[in-house]
């Protein structure tokens, strides 16, 4: 049986995988998510997500065969990429500028190690980006949004789970979940 290890406590992760109804144990990585500024958005979500991916892979080499699945997301707007804010002053201010556009990214850097003990047998690690539209809302909806402190904890304090008025234009709706499940289902339909 191949063990599937998600390399994240993220919720919308785990409920992705959920719903795919793919078995799964979570294995949090603890790496350094600190971006590498020389690389462009794409590089540098590539190699955070790799990072957490490998350091996975050396936690469960006791495990024999295991498809390690990790990933990192940042916001794109204006050219500067967005983590999570620190404050809600913060999302305010970004949610505010990003009204009303429609060039909003998220860029997803997927990971995937295929292996059986210390050996790995295939890799999978590439930037996928969705493209979201944010139309104009109520400054009550915003004042009820950031009520619930959620955008704490969500890149660029936005989702497109539930941030008032954001849709997806183009992409994978899973990338802009923060995870392009569609990877792994590939690689595990291949198995």
């Amino acid at each position: 049986m191949i063990h599937v290890l998600l390399a994240s406590k993220s919720a919308f992760r785990k409920q992705m995988l959920e719903r795919e109804h793919i078995p799964f144990h979570i294995f949090v990585s603890d790496a350094d998510e600190t971006p590498n500024p020389s690389k462009s958005f794409e590089g540098q979500l590539k190699e955070i997500s790799m990072r957490k991916a490998q350091i996975v892979f050396k936690k469960t080499i006791d495990l024999g065969e295991r498809v390690i699945v990790a990933a990192d997301q940042n916001i794109v707007f204006e050219n500067v990429m967005y983590g999570k804010p620190k404050t809600l002053e913060e999302a305010r201010d970004l949610i505010v500028r990003m009204q009303g556009h429609n060039d909003i990214y998220a860029y997803v850097g997927n990971s995937l190690i295929y292996a059986n003990g210390a050996h790995i047998l295939k890799t999978i690690n590439n930037c996928d980006i969705a493209k979201m539209r944010m139309d104009h809302f109520s400054k009550e909806e915003l004042e009820e949004y950031l009520s619930t402190k959620k955008p704490l904890t969500k890149c660029g304090g936005i989702h497109i789970s539930d941030t008032p008025s954001l849709s997806l234009e183009e992409g994978k709706m899973s990338t802009a979940y923060g995870m392009t499940i569609e990877y792994l289902k590939d690689l595990l339909s291949s198995l």
